[in-house]
């Protein structure tokens, strides 16, 4: 039984750490947009600068699930 909630526990935090990566990667495009040579208007790259932060708090508060997951399962 142990072993079966192990594996369940491993399967939820490996998904929580791929959601986590996903919101860093698409960060991280938003801010190679945002420094981009070619977007010119600087209400683009401040709305993009915008989404970047907030892929950042996503990724953050998935830590904060993946820690909760770890000390509660």
């Amino acid at each position: 039984m142990d072993k079966i909630k192990n594996r369940n526990k491993e399967k939820i935090i490996g998904d929580f750490e791929m959601m986590k990566d996903f919101e860093l990667t698409v960060r991280d495009l938003y801010i190679r947009i945002t420094k981009s040579p070619d977007v010119k208007d600087q209400t683009i790259k401040d709305t993009f600068a915008k989404i970047a932060d907030d892929e950042q708090r996503h990724s953050e508060l998935v830590g904060r699930i993946i820690n909760i997951t770890s000390n509660a399962l």
